[in-house]
């Protein structure tokens, strides 16, 4: 796939564009965010920002890849359907923990994380469609952990799906919200709760 036009940006310029709008979509949401009070904010005319953008729409889309670009490549790489009976739950919460690790790096995705949220429940679909990518993984791994005798065989697997969608969100927005509040050694110390939360929603009775 050929790199966006807005990479052939200044870096700086590219982040502190970036930056702003990512600070008026949480703030005001999508639909309500202006491109001209994002643009002013960074000095760029509109001249400028349409050649590397179609619209505020595309600018917003290029925030989410570039922050979650790291994410993408560990979900690309992690393949369920290779993984055993005793495997199974080590390996998500390895996983889990090789997430922290990029949020260690990058803490700007906490921003965009808030922005995603905010606009998640926006009618045109804008972050919805984003999640489908994910919706594939998780599926993938709850059949193969049914398969496996990892995941319960009791429910059907989208009920199963929605419920582990749903905790996991829950989960995102409060480490969105609370990352001040804890240390990263504390933050590390939750995955292993969190892990077993989802096991005991998810794994077979007993």
């Amino acid at each position: 796939m050929d790199a966006h036009a807005s990479t052939k940006m200044k870096p700086e310029r590219r982040s502190a564009l970036f930056a702003a709008a990512t600070r008026e979509f949480t703030e005001h949401g999508f639909e309500q965010a202006s491109l001209n009070r994002i643009i002013a904010g960074v000095g760029i005319s509109k001249s400028s920002f349409y050649h590397y953008f179609a619209n505020k729409t595309e600018l917003f889309e290029q925030i989410l890849q570039q922050a979650l670009a790291p994410f993408a490549k560990l979900v690309q790489a992690f393949e369920p359907e290779s993984l055993s009976r005793d495997e199974f739950w080590p390996a998500i919460l390895r996983a889990a923990q090789g997430s922290s690790v990029l949020l260690a790096q990058q803490p700007e995705v906490f921003a965009v994380g808030r922005m995603f949220h905010r606009n998640l429940p926006e009618p045109n679909g804008i972050c919805a469609d984003m999640m489908q990518v994910p919706m594939a993984m998780i599926a993938r791994i709850l059949e193969h952990g049914k398969v496996i005798g990892s995941v319960r065989n009791d429910l059907p697997t989208s009920l199963l799906l929605e419920s582990a969608l749903a905790l996991g969100m829950a989960v995102d927005r409060w480490a969105i919200e609370h990352t001040e509040s804890y240390s990263k050694a504390e933050f590390d110390g939750f995955h292993e709760k969190i892990i077993n939360m989802f096991i005991r929603m998810l794994a077979p009775e007993g």
